[in-house]
């Protein structure tokens, strides 16, 4: 006669498969990388300011000033 019962824990680890187990481990470090990958292309993208607001032309003009001394 059989007296002991399993509980849900011990199913789940009798019936894992290991060659899930590394495709999961795999995946899982492949979604990191991806993550880190992503975050590195924007720390290094320059950021490009514009100098003037879009639409408006600049009509900036310099004068200057000649001095002798």
């Amino acid at each position: 006669m059989n007296t002991h019962k399993a509980n849900t824990y011990d199913l789940i680890v009798a019936s894992e498969d290991k060659n899930r187990a590394v495709l999961e481990t795999v995946i899982y470090a492949l979604f990191i990388l991806s993550a880190i990958v992503s975050i590195w292309q924007f720390v290094v993208q320059p950021i490009v300011v514009p100098s003037h607001t879009a639409g408006f032309a600049s009509n900036q003009t310099t004068t200057t000033a000649t001095c002798s001394i």
